[in-house]
This record gives structure tokens, sequence and C-alpha cells, in this order.
């Protein structure tokens, strides 16, 4: 009874501590944790935060900026200057005492009034480059999904792959059995039981591909979710063909699909946001041209006040407001060339987002075709792999009845195999063709 309990105890722990060990994932799961630990996708972070950081920077160039400045100083001794009248007024007076210990605090605010509108551009500048930096963040994140969507589907392709070829193992091991039996009647020849053997034999490398496929598949997801490359994941989710083949973007036309890819595609609004931003920076070159007006005020608390005439040693506090005017009227056209500058990298950009809409045009028609033949080739694997099975079942029940050869029976095994590696492969593509098309198009996935 206690050796009973141990061997039960034994069992359920092995079963345990097996389905401890291989971990069954959802799509979603894992996706959520790729995004949160991606380092490329903290770089794109990093760079978002730096650029909303220059936003608001720019944004303070237009507020009053305020400067305190302070002295201490010991001044050699000079003579004092002063007044002396003789006879009949006989009066000395020092106008200008010797004070050697100067102290003073200075408060400045400056507001600029007009910079031919630069720093309106510089601004509106920086919030562009925020926009378009916040697009490519988008950008990398889309592209992140779609890896892990496609390390997925390739992950549960092999597991199924292994699966459709341990069955058909299963199923020679069953037919091996049966020309064994037949060759001890006289009924079949050695011939018959190698040829059996030699298919079992490619199988069997088949499935050791198949093991192999499935770990470097493992490793490849495991790598994408920053977890250890050796965990054992099992996707649990399954393609859902049947919803799928229906109600997807293949019903919609081309052109709509293109011109909604225009308006969703991340990669296409950053170019365009830096196309406005090197617009903006033509305006900005040009402030080079108009003066610059500053409204300046100041505060001054020192000892002596340099204002405050004759000196005293005391302290004493002066204030004075003014407009400042600056203008460069001769540069040697250096405003000229930076305009001319800017010119060009607007051009740069305006050539660069025809060239994108190209490539986005091209891109979305590219993966709707190839998710339009995928579709038909799932449809055409399905109907393959029925008529697989059904003439396996009719080829074995003639053979068991003695009614056909061992090499047509063969011949069913390997093209249900086939057939059945056929439809596999063939919902994975249709899968990763529609995550691809939505990509294209910039939906969500």
């Amino acid at each position: 009874m206690r050796m009973k309990l141990c061997l039960l105890y034994c069992i359920l722990t092995g079963t345990l501590f097996s389905q401890q060990s291989v971990q069954q994932v959802r799509l979603v799961d894992c996706i959520s944790q790729a995004l949160g630990k991606n380092p490329s996708l903290q770089i794109s972070e990093a760079k978002l935060q730096a650029a909303e950081a220059r936003s608001s920077e720019a944004a303070t160039s237009l507020l009053p900026q305020f400067w305190l400045s302070g002295r201490a100083a010991e001044l050699s001794k000079i003579d004092p200057f002063g007044l002396t009248l003789g006879p009949p007024i006989n009066l000395s007076m020092v106008l200008f005492p010797s004070i050697t210990e100067n102290y003073s605090l200075k408060l400045t605010l400056q507001q600029p009034l007009f910079t031919g509108f630069k720093l309106q551009k510089n601004l509106e500048m920086a919030e562009l480059n925020a926009s378009a930096t916040r697009e490519d963040l988008t950008k990398d994140q889309s592209d992140l999904v779609l890896n892990v969507i496609t390390a997925y589907w390739s992950l549960y392709r092999t597991i199924k792959i292994d699966e459709v070829i341990r069955q058909s193992i299963e199923q020679m091991s069953e037919h091996l059995k049966d020309v064994k039996n037949l060759l001890q009647q006289g009924m079949a020849t050695d011939a018959d039981v190698m040829k059996v053997q030699v298919q079992c034999s490619d199988v069997k490398v088949k499935q050791i591909e198949a093991k192999n496929a499935i770990r470097l598949a493992e490793m490849a997801l495991n790598s994408l979710m920053r977890t250890s490359l050796a965990t054992e994941i099992m996707p649990i989710d399954t393609p859902a063909i049947s919803q799928n083949l229906t109600g997807t973007l293949l019903d919609e036309n081309l052109p709509r699909l293109q011109g909604r890819a225009m308006d969703r595609r991340p990669e296409y609004k950053s170019m365009q946001f830096r196309r406005d931003m090197s617009s903006a920076g033509v305006a900005a070159a040009k402030s080079g041209w108009y003066p610059q007006i500053f409204l300046a005020a100041n505060y001054d608390y020192a000892r002596p006040n340099q204002r405050i005439i004759p000196p005293k040693d005391q302290w004493d506090g002066t204030w004075d407001v003014g407009v400042t005017f600056q203008w460069n009227i001769w540069d040697w056209y250096a405003t000229a060339h930076q305009t001319a500058q800017a010119e060009a990298l607007l051009r740069q950009s305006e050539a660069g987002i025809a060239q994108l809409e190209d490539a986005v045009t091209l891109d979305v028609a590219q993966q709707y075709y190839s998710a339009q033949t995928a579709k038909e080739k799932v449809e055409v694997a399905f109907g393959g792999m029925e008529q697989a099975q059904e003439s396996y079942r009719m080829t074995s029940e003639k053979y068991k009845n003695g009614l056909t050869s061992n090499a047509e029976l063969l011949d069913a095994e390997t093209a249900l195999l086939q057939a059945k590696l056929t439809h596999t492969q063939a919902v994975v593509d249709y899968t990763l063709a529609l995550a691809r098309l939505k990509k294209a198009v910039g939906e969500n996935q």
C-alpha cells in the first residue's frame, strides 16, 4: 500500500512539475510583455521625452526672463575728491569720498517684444519635432507587435507540424505492424517491410527537424519578451480561420485601404510633421532680416549706488525700465545663406513625402494581394486535406481486406501527411498575412 502511495505521489509530482515547466501564453500577454521590456522601445521613449523637454524649453523663450546678480569687491584706497573755498567763506567739502568696500545686488527682467518671429517658429519646430518623434515611437511599437505576432504564430506552426508528424508516425507504426504480420503469414515480402521502414525513417527525420524548429521559435519569442531563452512556452491561442475568411480588410477595395493608410501610417504622419518643421525652419531663418526688440528692466540695490551722487557708504536702491533695439543691417548674406539651407531641407522633406507615398501605396497593394493569395490557399488546402483523409481511410480499408498494395497505402499516408502540413502552413500564413496587411494600413493589431 505504501509503495502504491509513493508511486502515485511521484506521478502527481511529475505531472505538476511538467505543467509548471511549460508556460502557456496568450498572444495579447506576449505583446504586452514585449512592449513593456523591449530596449528599442525604451530608446524611442527616451527620445520622445527629450523632444518634449526641448519643446517645453522653447516655450520658455517667449516668457519674461529674470536674472539676479551680485558683486562684492575691495577697492584700492584713493584720495577723496572735495571742494575747498577760501576766505571769506572758508569752506571745505568732500564730494566723492574714497569708499573701498563695494557691494551690489541687481535684478534684471527681459521680455522679448519682437524677434522677427524667430522664437515663435523655434517653438513651432520643437512641437512638430515632438509630434514626429511620437509617431516614430508608434511605428516602433507597431513593428515590435508584428514581430511578436510573427514569432507567436511561427511557434504555433512548428508545434502543430510536430503534432501532425507524430500522428503520421503512429499511423506508419501501425502499418509496419500490419506488414510484419502479413510477412509472417506469407502475404507480404521483405521489400514491403523495408519500404514502410524507410518511410518511417524519413518521417522521423522530419520530426527531428520539427523539434529543432520548435526550440528555435521558442527562443525567438522569448527574446522578444525579454525572458530566458530556455523557457518552454506553449501558445494557447488558435487562428480563428472560420471568422477571418469573411469580414476582414480583404472585403474592402484596395484604393480605399491605400487612402486609409495615408491617414494612419505613423511613419507617414511623422514625415508630414517633419515637412512642416522644415517649413517653420525657413521662417525662422528669415527672422535675421528683422530687428530685435526687447523690454528690459533693472533694480539695483548697492553700497554705494553708482547712480547716487555724491556716493554714500550705505545701501540704496534704484531702478530703470526701457526698450532695447538691435538690427543687424549687414551680415555678409549670412541670413540669405541660412534661408537657402532651410529651403533646401524643405524640398528634401517634400520629396521624402512623395517617396514615402509611393512606398506605402506599394506596400498596401503587396500585402493586400498576398493576403488574398493566402486566403485562397487556406480554402484549397482544407479541401485537399479532407480528400487526403478520405483517400487514406479508403486505401487503409482496402489494404486490410487485401484489395490494394502496400505501395498504395504508403502513398496515401505520405499524401495525408503532406496535406496536413500544407493546411497548417496555409492557416498560419494567412493569419500572418492579415497581420501584415493591418500594419500596412495602419490599424492596431
